[in-house]
């Protein structure tokens, strides 16, 4: 009886292993053409993309039964994908990741000091949170520090230094050092032959402005300035106060939109070119206005000395 009993069990278990099993092959394949269609209906390189073999390679993917990585081999047969094409820039966040990053403190905060001489400097690092409180605080915390340089001292000239901003969210970067600028579009999303504008959101963003609006400023960036980093550095563009140093940007410079999936992830998509405010669109790497060799990356560095030079002209 015991040997039926356990024959029985045996049984069952394979059918609840294999029931698991199949379940799991379905999410994943629903997950791949849930991710096919949004790439092809969105991506900016739909045109380059060969859909009928990518319909056809998917279908033939080495699945495993695992929901955790089949989710990575789908996302890494589509980046891949989307590489072989030219798109750099794209990429996908599980579940997980996002999670972990909600859960943990800011991985960098903003610096900012009075440099002498009448020059005041504003660090910028990359602002990846998944948060909004987190960005409000990101955000908050660029303009006391503008502030309090501001009205301690009397500012001839801004240095806004972006050297190492790997990106993440440009909207916190652009809220707080929004008060360096006179509101208004800073910049352009390129759908085709749409322009959308980028427009500062400083909600629940204190609203200081420097005393000078037409003070002289100097934006930095480097090898490391990258997607949101750029797309800042951008939004300076086209003013007749601002001169850019340093040396070429990563070039991830076109704007992904979020597209939530099913399973709780997000596929940061490549999806627009950027312009800046007076409408120069840019396709690759950013190029500074005076290139300085120097990457030593901090603020008693020779690009910031050079900037220093012009600020004080």
């Amino acid at each position: 009886m015991k040997k039926i009993i356990f024959i029985a069990l045996t049984i069952l278990f394979a059918f609840k292993i294999q029931a698991q099993n199949v379940q799991s092959d379905k999410q994943a394949i629903a997950l791949s053409k849930e991710i096919f269609k949004i790439i092809k209906n969105n991506s900016l390189f739909t045109d380059e993309l060969n859909w009928k073999n990518i319909e056809t390679e998917s279908k033939t993917l080495a699945l495993v039964k695992n929901d955790s990585n089949n989710e990575q081999i789908i996302f890494d047969f589509y980046t891949n994908k989307l590489k072989e094409v030219g798109d750099k820039h794209s990429h996908f966040y599980s579940s997980k990741k996002i999670n972990k990053i909600k859960e943990s403190p800011l991985a960098e905060y903003p610096q900012g000091e009075y440099l002498g001489n009448g020059i005041g400097w504003i660090k910028v690092p990359r602002c990846a949170n998944f948060d909004e409180k987190k960005d409000v605080e990101f955000a908050n915390t660029i303009r006391s520090i503008i502030k309090k340089i501001d009205t301690e001292n009397t500012i001839i000239g801004w240095i806004v230094d972006l050297r190492g901003n790997g990106g993440g969210s440009m909207w916190p970067m652009l809220a707080g050092l929004n008060a360096l600028l006179e509101d208004g579009t800073t910049g352009y999303f390129l759908y085709g032959k749409i322009k959308v504008p980028w427009l500062n959101d400083n909600k629940n963003v204190n609203t200081y402005k420097i005393k000078n609006k037409k003070t002289k400023i100097a934006v930095l960036f480097d090898g490391n300035t990258g997607s949101s980093g750029e797309m800042t550095a951008v939004s300076f563009f086209g003013l007749p106060n601002v001169k850019s140093f340093g040396q070429k940007s990563a070039g991830y410079t076109t704007a992904n939109n979020t597209y939530f999936l099913s399973n709780g992830g997000q596929l940061l998509l490549a999806s627009a070119y950027i312009m800046d405010r007076n409408g120069k669109s840019y396709k690759d790497e950013l190029t500074p206005d005076v290139i300085v060799s120097d990457l030593s990356n901090t603020k008693n560095d020779q690009v910031v000395s050079t900037a220093i030079k012009w600020l004080s002209e």
